[in-house]
């Protein structure tokens, strides 16, 4: 699955500054493969060790066929897009701008 094109007006309908949209989306993205990569974890060891409070294997990661999964930036710019991202700037950032 390869990601469309997308204009520049589509992501500055949100925000102003293309940046901040890209730094949005990229960190919504990396949290979608971080809870993919838990979540794989998770399966291939539910079992554990009670006595020990270990896993009871160790972990073994099976390759993940990416082509068969919908990448996790055409999800973030997606979820960003549809707004169903929210986000807040820090005091920092607001700071840097004036």
């Amino acid at each position: 699955m390869a990601i469309g094109p997308i204009s520049f007006e589509k992501l500055l309908k949100k925000t102003d500054d293309i940046y901040e949209s890209v730094v949005v989306s990229s960190r919504r993205a990396k949290q979608i493969l971080q809870e993919r990569v838990l979540k794989q974890i998770i399966e291939e060891n539910i079992e554990f060790r009670e006595e020990e409070g270990i896993l009871s294997e160790p972990i073994v990661r099976e390759d993940i066929d990416f082509d068969k999964e919908e990448k996790v930036t055409t999800i973030a710019l997606d979820e960003y897009l549809e707004g169903k991202i929210s986000w807040k700037k820090t005091e920092e950032s607001v700071d840097q701008k004036s």
